[in-house]
């Protein structure tokens, strides 16, 4: 089990044991317990849900479940009793002890506020193939020869003339100056990296930054596309510069986002900490924390709107936050993170997505939840499409 997964499992955990936990996310801690395949991990996850709210492990669930029925009123009625007693804590929802009672892992994201329709029955098909998540790869571009990373590393460390992997092994050594270097993560990869002023960069599916080798000496200028989070690196002498299709961020140190995949016709510009200017075909604007810059690529406008920043970097914790995603837009986040090409049956449904789901999880986890929640039927074929059909569609 990757860290990315551990560190959410902990993250819910917290949620868990402070009745902070919505359903959503309790389905999906339950699952990303029961993919793990660390069992003291998955040892120590299941005691704390056991204490904190008696909910049972898949495994406990046949010698168990009969004895959770049974005390299920009582459950419901000791939490009303010392709700009453502290005026403090919430009564657990009702949810918890359904969850405690049956632990059905099948249905993962549920997310009513769309299912005003019933869903109609699946149909019994074939076996799919599956594909894994994404993970971490990129490769490294110099003169058009191209340098693969190794599998399995966290990051790399920029140096002046060679760049190196976060344990200390040389990635690429003996680069010459005057050179243009591209770092260039493929659909179903993702990478983060330090460069040699000391600003952090995740990069996502899809996407590419290039810098001149005398970055951090002469300038900071970098140039991005696809999307990428940036942790910079305050140096008044020298501003940060990241320029994408038709924008321009310029700051000095502070903590952004930037969506500007050339099959989006918005560029997202989302800023989590500090300040940011954003230039677009010669309109300005200044970013507030917890604000966003929309550049229409159509329309040639520039917009800023109050957004949860969190939200927006979800991808950059291990998350694909679907709220607020139209379908197509939902669609093409898929796309890039498990290499697939989405292919439309029929007409595209007006639907606004919501739910979030671990990038960790394979895919075929994700065409359930499109099934359960919002009657769109996917195929997963041997070339890699993924083909989409509405059911309701008419």
């Amino acid at each position: 089990m990757n860290d990315t997964n551990k560190e959410r499992i902990n993250f819910l955990l917290n949620r868990y044991i402070n009745d902070k936990l919505s359903k959503l996310e309790f389905d999906e801690l339950m699952h990303l317990v029961d993919a793990c395949d660390d069992e003291p991990f998955r040892a120590s996850v299941r005691k704390i849900i056991d204490q904190n709210t008696a909910a049972l492990p898949r495994e406990f669930v046949d010698n168990r479940i009969s004895t959770v029925h049974a005390n299920l009123r009582q459950l419901i009625a000791q939490d009303i009793q010392e709700q009453e007693v502290t005026r403090v804590r919430r009564i657990k929802p009702l949810w918890y002890w359904a969850a405690a009672a049956s632990l059905v892992l099948a249905g993962l994201f549920t997310y009513q506020r769309f299912q005003q329709a019933p869903v109609p029955e699946l149909t019994q098909t074939a076996p799919l193939d599956d594909i894994e998540p994404g993970s971490n790869k990129a490769s490294i571009i110099i003169d058009g020869q191209e340098h693969i990373l190794k599998d399995g590393e966290q990051g790399l460390i920029i140096g002046d003339n060679s760049i190196s992997y976060e344990d200390g092994d040389v990635a690429l050594a003996g680069i010459q100056t005057n050179k243009t270097i591209r770092i260039v993560t493929p659909y179903g990869g993702q990478y983060n990296l330090v460069l040699s002023d000391g600003s952090k960069v995740w990069l996502n599916a899809g996407s590419e930054i290039s810098y001149q080798t005398d970055f951090a000496r002469e300038n900071r200028t970098i140039d991005l596309k696809g999307e990428a989070y940036f942790e910079v690196q305050k140096n008044k002498n020298l501003p940060f510069i990241v320029r994408s299709r038709e924008q321009e961020i310029r700051v000095l140190g502070t903590e952004f986002n930037i969506n500007a995949y050339s099959d989006e016709k918005i560029i997202k510009t989302t800023l989590k900490g500090g300040s940011l200017r954003v230039t677009a075909n010669k309109q300005q604007t200044f970013l507030k924390p917890n604000q966003q810059a929309q550049f229409n690529t159509g329309s040639n406008a520039l917009a800023t709107k109050s957004v949860d920043a969190d939200a927006a970097i979800a991808w950059k914790e291990g998350i694909i936050d679907l709220h607020g995603m139209s379908l197509q837009e939902c669609m093409r986040n898929i796309s890039r993170w498990y290499d697939v090409e989405i292919v439309y049956q029929n007409d595209i449904p007006a639907i606004e997505m919501g739910g979030r789901m671990s990038r960790g999880l394979k895919l075929s986890t994700f065409q359930k939840f499109l099934e359960n929640n919002f009657s769109i039927h996917t195929k997963l074929t041997s070339d890699r499409k993924l083909t989409v059909a509405y059911a309701n569609n008419k």
